[in-house]
């Protein structure tokens, strides 16, 4: 036998769990099968307070975790606005990273320039401006009035250019 034996009846062996309900004074016999089911302790935790079955331990779920690309963006614009005085002169951060950027590009660097032109095209800066239309030419016409209609139509889309005028 390797229990202890019941206090009223030495010839019944006896588990922990039912040890500590002898000790409490409930004989064996009291122990129905519901009552097996109701013991608590580690790992048992009251009928009332066990998981439903088909129901999460944690229905809410973890939080989510806050946004790392929010977070940075707000740090990067309220670091990129601050102002700076330079020479008497206030600028911005982001102004400042620009005309650094713009030095290195002038330097030679490569990188710089690159990054620079992708900037400027992300900004739409220094793009020229493609004007298009259509020529709508009235029936049959000669070589010498079609040429005069479209130069005639097509005058207000046209940049002049100073060197045609001086030349």
């Amino acid at each position: 036998m390797f229990g202890a034996a019941h206090p009223f009846c030495p010839e019944i062996d006896v588990s922990a769990s039912r040890r500590r309900l002898l000790h409490r004074g409930i004989s064996p016999q009291e122990l129905s099968m519901d009552d097996k089911e109701e013991t608590v302790g580690y790992g048992k935790p009251p009928k009332k307070h066990r998981f439903k079955k088909g129901q999460s331990g944690n229905p809410a779920g973890r939080p989510p975790k806050p946004k790392l690309a929010n977070d940075l963006r707000s740090m990067l614009d309220r670091i990129g606005n601050e102002e700076v005085d330079i020479n008497g002169r206030s600028f911005t951060l982001q102004e400042v990273e620009l005309m650094a950027l713009q030095r290195k590009a002038a330097k030679g660097d490569v990188a710089a320039s690159r990054h620079l032109a992708k900037l400027r095209a992300d900004a739409g800066v220094g793009k020229p401006e493609t004007l298009s239309g259509v020529l709508v030419v009235p029936g049959k016409m000669p070589l010498e009035q079609w040429s005069a209609a479209a130069a005639i139509q097509q005058s207000k889309y046209r940049v002049k250019n100073v060197d045609d005028e001086l030349g």
